[in-house]
């Protein structure tokens, strides 16, 4: 479906004359019709559906990014189409077309367990590999920090901030270069250390790691933490979810 704006529009109508037909009365005679052709600059055309993401504008959706990095990047999962309309932040129906369109694309595939339809990546294909590199470095963060951080002792709450979060939660600006992770407890220094280099391994991007006390984060006491926490951010949950803010 496609809305076009008035703005800048070039309009050409011409008079169309239906030619009568010999056995045709005055009073049977169909009227004539105008032929119109409306030019549009290309920037005046909306598509109605989930915009492009800010993160990596390459894929059709921001909608489609999201199931892909949640399956691709996790091949032995297995998801129904209500969850990733959750996870896509969309509606069913238009998460089923979304689908839909990626297994006819090879890249996904179902089965049917009773009346749920399980939805997961499809190894075999060719593009697999290559997307796989793709989402893992634009939207892989908050699968790997989250799988790290989880195995680490000693965190209270952990979220990713800074102009990742921002982008990733569609916000407009320049890519960003690392990502931004803050940790609320107190983990072990090296387990966390050693988490942090797994991570760089993983995404093939920096990631500055800070933390703080719980204390520390509740009271906000600097401008730095009051800065995180008015701008956008994504609250891993440690648990297998993620909360955006």
């Amino acid at each position: 479906m496609t809305l076009v704006t008035r703005r800048m529009a070039v309009v050409k109508c011409r008079l169309v004359e239906r030619r009568r037909q010999p056995w045709a009365t005055r009073r049977g005679r169909r009227p004539s019709r105008i032929s119109c052709l409306v030019r549009l600059p290309y920037d005046n055309v909306r598509h109605v559906h989930s915009p492009a993401p800010a993160l990596l504008p390459v894929f059709r959706s921001d909608a489609q990014a999201r199931i892909l990095a949640a399956l691709l990047l996790d091949p032995s999962r297995e998801v129904s189409i209500a969850d990733l309309a959750g996870l896509a932040g969309i509606r069913p129906p238009n998460a089923l077309r979304e689908v839909n369109r990626l297994i006819g694309a090879g890249l996904l595939k179902d089965r049917r367990v009773g009346r749920a339809r399980l939805v997961s990546a499809d190894v075999s294909s060719p593009y697999h590999q290559p997307l796989v590199a793709i989402l893992a470095r634009s939207f892989g963060p908050i699968l790997v920090i989250r799988n790290e951080l989880a195995a680490v002792a000693g965190i209270d709450q952990a979220l990713i901030f800074g102009s990742w979060a921002a982008r990733f939660l569609g916000h407009a600006g320049p890519q960003p270069r690392d990502v931004d992770v803050l940790v609320i407890g107190e983990p072990p220094g090296r387990d966390l250390r050693r988490a942090n280099a797994r991570m760089e391994d993983a995404l093939h991007i920096p990631v500055q790691i800070t933390t703080i006390g719980a204390a520390e984060w509740v009271a906000a006491d600097s401008g730095f933490l009051r800065d995180v926490q008015a701008k956008p951010s994504i609250t891993l949950d440690l648990t297998g979810s993620s909360d955006h803010e």
